[in-house]
């Protein structure tokens, strides 16, 4: 199966919220799924519970023991930098060859696999390599979750054509933007066609399932 690639116009975008959102929805339709989180950083072990792989992997249901933490996220950084300087900072190697190779080796064959990267897709996930080029190497499907903040238009846009605009956009919206979402997905929609842009609903996760029964239906080349 073809794994989708969660990423987002820029840091702190809500990827990891709209996904567990959809993990709990999946689930709760008894459905079960594969989560990977293969570079992160800001990981603090001291506040465990508050990092994005925690909270991944509680929404998904996966044994939150070490082994597991080990099984999602493999290469953990403590400092809140984009990945390679964090690396960098650790003096520890963080090459793209072997993210892929990792990556890959746990694409599940039988049910959905969800990798969410690190940062906007743009951003470093490896010494070598950005989150985009982690998205070609795997052949991933990409999933962009944009705000609609003040600018996000152009990120947006941005983000779509160096991903050349096939991909799905979710719009996290905020509660108090100045313009109607419905407004800003349209705005969207116009100036990048190809694109499927959809509106994240907390109280409705369920209306966007449907990305995970396509995933079911494409078998990697």
């Amino acid at each position: 199966m073809r794994p989708l690639f969660f990423t987002g116009t820029g840091t702190d975008i809500g990827k990891t919220h709209v996904l567990c959102s959809l993990i709990r929805a999946w689930r709760d339709q008894g459905r079960t799924m594969r989560v990977l989180k293969p570079v992160i950083s800001g990981f603090d072990q001291s506040a465990l519970n508050e990092t994005d792989t925690i909270r991944l992997m509680r929404a998904n249901g996966d044994a939150l023991t070490g082994d597991g933490v080990q099984a999602v996220s493999p290469w953990r950084f403590k400092a809140p930098l984009s990945p390679d300087l964090a690396a960098r900072k650790e003096r520890r190697e963080l090459p793209l060859d072997r993210i892929v190779s990792w990556c890959l080796d746990h694409i599940d064959r039988e049910m959905p696999t969800v990798i969410e990267g690190a940062g906007g897709v743009m951003s470093p996930i490896a010494s070598d390599g950005l989150n985009l080029d982690l998205i070609r190497e795997l052949d991933a499907r990409p999933v962009l979750v944009a705000g609609t903040y003040l600018g996000t238009i152009s990120h947006t846009l941005s983000a779509l054509r160096v991903l050349d605009g096939h991909c799905t956009v979710i719009l996290n919206d905020h509660p108090h933007s100045d313009t109607p979402v419905t407004e800003t997905a349209r705005t969207i929609t116009r100036f990048a066609s190809r694109a499927d842009v959809r509106v994240f609903n907390p109280d409705a996760p369920g209306g966007l399932l449907d990305l995970f029964e396509s995933a079911t239906d494409t078998v990697l080349d």
